[in-house]
C-alpha cells in the first residue's frame, strides 16, 4: 500500500512538472540557426584569451554633412598564441565562442570598465523588440527599439524593471532548441515579473 502511494505521489509530481514545462514552452519560440558558423581551427587547438581591446579603423560621415564624423570601431580578441579575431558586435562573438572564452572576455571587459557607467544606459523607456537565448555561451540578449543591445549571462540577476520583464515574456524567448536552460530562464523571468 505504501509503495503504491509513493508511486502515485511520484507520478503526480512528474505530471505537475510536465504541465509546468508545457506552460513555460508557451513563452518559447524555436528558431534553429542553420547558418551557424563552426570554426574548426579553434576546435583543433584552443589557446586562452589574454587580451580584449577596441581598435579604431577611422571615421566616416555620420550624416550627409561631412562635419559630423562617426568613428568606426572593431573589437579585437587576442589569444595567448598571438592569434587575433576581429568582431564588430558581441552578437557575432556569441555564435563562435564557447562559455570559457566568453567568461574570459567578460572578465577583461569588466576589468577595463569597472568604474565607468555606459553612456545612454537609461532603463526608463526601453521598448523591447527581441529576446534571444544563445545556449552555447549561456547568454540571453534583448534588443530595444532604439537598437540598444543588452547581453546578460543566464545565471546572473539583473536589475530589470517589471515592465521590461513583461515585454520579454510577451515577445517570447527565441532559442535554437527546447532546452532545460531555456525553460529555467523563462521560469526565473516569470517568477520575478509576477512577484508582488
Amino acid at each position: 500500500m505504501k509503495s503504491r502511494k509513493r508511486r502515485y505521489i511520484q507520478n503526480t509530481s512528474e505530471d505537475d512538472s510536465d504541465k509546468e514545462n508545457d506552460d513555460l514552452r508557451l513563452y518559447l519560440t524555436i528558431a534553429p540557426d542553420e547558418e551557424k558558423e563552426v570554426d574548426y581551427e579553434i576546435l583543433d587547438r584552443k589557446y586562452p584569451i589574454k587580451e580584449w581591446k577596441t581598435e579604431c579603423l577611422g571615421t566616416k560621415p555620420q550624416t550627409d554633412q561631412a562635419e559630423h564624423l562617426e568613428e568606426i570601431n572593431l573589437n579585437v580578441v587576442i589569444r595567448s598564441n598571438g592569434q587575433k579575431r576581429y568582431f564588430s558586435t558581441l552578437m557575432s562573438v556569441l555564435s563562435i565562442f564557447d562559455r570559457e572564452d566568453l567568461d574570459a572576455v567578460y572578465q577583461l571587459v569588466m576589468d577595463k570598465f569597472q568604474d565607468e557607467i555606459p553612456e545612454s544606459f537609461d532603463r526608463k523607456d526601453w521598448k523591447i523588440v527581441s529576446w534571444k537565448l544563445h545556449s552555447s555561451s549561456g547568454v540571453h540578449t534583448i534588443v530595444t527599439e532604439t537598437e540598444l543591445v543588452i547581453h546578460m549571462l543566464v545565471e546572473k540577476k539583473y536589475p530589470l524593471r517589471k515592465e521590461v520583464l513583461m515585454q520579454m515574456l510577451k515577445l517570447k524567448l527565441e532559442s535554437e532548441e527546447d532546452s532545460t536552460m531555456a525553460l529555467e530562464l523563462i521560469r526565473f523571468i516569470k517568477k520575478v515579473a509576477y512577484k508582488s
